[in-house]
């Protein structure tokens, strides 16, 4: 609950001065003898989409929702190894994955608990399996005490596996969100904790993942556009949230792995994430247009992208809108969704005199509000006419 430290999917504060204080844990690493598995290893890789309850814990409560996203399994060529890609929904997009094994007569599943997650190098610590169940507290003020206790004796957690539909199944677990507060037990199941001192970062349960029919040519569903921050300056951390819809127009699940994602500003101008800026960070060294869903880095995340420009000065980032539009490409077919955008400065439409009214003034005002002798970048502009009238534009010098 105390963590500063934050996964790919979790929001991050939109200030500047929080967004600097912020550990993003990007790609885990092996260090110190924690063993991450972060390359996707050899076996026949069968998709999965993943449905169920989870949940995230903080010092300010629980946050409760379906679990959504695809997940990936490799099973090993001994018929006995498998691998699991983000095991828990609350990663999806860290891209590791644990390692279990497939009983001799293929009808479960079992995973190692322990094994880590995430983990960051920097501060020695990162998110490891466990079992067990949550309580929580109600202190008052909007905060509360969120406690998980390990279920003594278990070190593996299985799951069923349906020979005929291929349906895999975690068993034993239960979870209810319902309950009366102060003090009410909130999920047993498969939990994400903190290594260093046991705190509870998220856990699920009724977890089912189903295969993925094969992968054919089809239009992705609209994507949606969130949210847009800028923070003023250079710094990386004016940002865009979007959410990437995996299912085509008709309601069938694509393949994340066949989805891609671009960027577009204003008017449809499609945004370059140029290797001499973003490529270090990120590691690509050829400019990009186009993002893999799951690609993640110093400044790209599962439903996040962070930009190096602004909206001021004489270069700025946008002036009107910006926009997100997927692309499914299936044996060479590639089929796009419409461009969705989110107006950062709503237009006022085309600027006409009516007849019979005429201008008799014009003010300036930046994007704080604050009137201003000349515009610099961008601003509004407010024009008063004859007839007491007004109306707004904003323009950019």
């Amino acid at each position: 609950m105390k963590k500063t430290l934050v996964l790919t999917i979790v929001a991050l504060m939109a200030t500047c001065a929080s967004a600097q204080t912020i550990h993003k844990l990007g790609k885990p690493a092996s260090k110190d003898g924690v063993e991450i598995i972060t390359e996707q290893p050899e076996g026949n890789v069968v998709s999965y989409t993943r449905s169920g309850g989870y949940m995230t814990a903080s010092l300010y409560g629980y946050n409760a929702q379906e679990q959504t996203g695809q997940i990936k399994i490799t099973y090993a060529s001994d018929n006995k190894t498998v691998y699991l890609l983000d095991p828990l929904a609350y990663g999806e997009g860290t891209g590791v994955w644990v390692q279990g094994e497939l009983s001799t007569d293929g009808t479960t599943i079992t995973v190692p608990l322990g094994q880590y997650v995430a983990y960051n190098e920097e501060y020695g610590y990162g998110l490891i399996l466990a079992w067990g169940e949550t309580s929580m507290i109600d202190l008052g003020d909007d905060f509360y005490y969120v406690e998980f206790t390990p279920e003594e004796g278990v070190e593996t957690v299985t799951y069923a596996v349906d020979a005929e539909q291929g349906i895999i199944t975690m068993l034993n677990s239960e979870g209810d969100v319902s309950a009366d507060y102060p003090n009410n037990l909130l999920a047993h199941g498969l939990a994400g904790v903190w290594s260093d001192d046991q705190s509870i970062a998220t856990i699920e349960w009724g977890t089912t993942f189903t295969p993925l029919a094969q992968a054919t040519a089809a239009v992705p569903a609209d994507p949606e556009a969130l949210d847009f921050f800028d923070c003023g300056d250079e710094s990386g951390y004016t940002r865009f949230d979007f959410n990437i819809n995996l299912k085509d127009v008709d309601g069938n699940e694509l393949h994340a792995d066949l989805v891609t994602y671009s960027i577009y500003i204003d008017q449809d101008q499609l945004f370059t994430f140029d290797a001499a800026t973003y490529g270090a960070g990120n590691g690509f060294d050829e400019d990009m247009t186009e993002i893999p869903y799951g690609f993640s880095g110093e400044d790209f995340y599962l439903r996040r992208v962070y930009f190096y420009r602004t909206n001021s000065g004489d270069n700025p980032l946008l002036t009107w809108r910006i926009g997100i539009q997927t692309h499914y490409t299936v044996d060479g077919v590639r089929n796009s969704s419409n461009i969705v955008y989110l107006e950062v400065f709503p237009q006022s439409g085309i600027e006409t005199v009516q007849p019979g009214k005429s201008v008799v003034g014009e003010r300036y005002y930046n994007l704080a509000g604050q009137e201003i002798t000349r515009p610099a970048g961008i601003a509004i502009k407010v024009t008063t006419y004859s007839d007491g009238t007004t109306s707004t534009a904003k323009v950019v010098k």
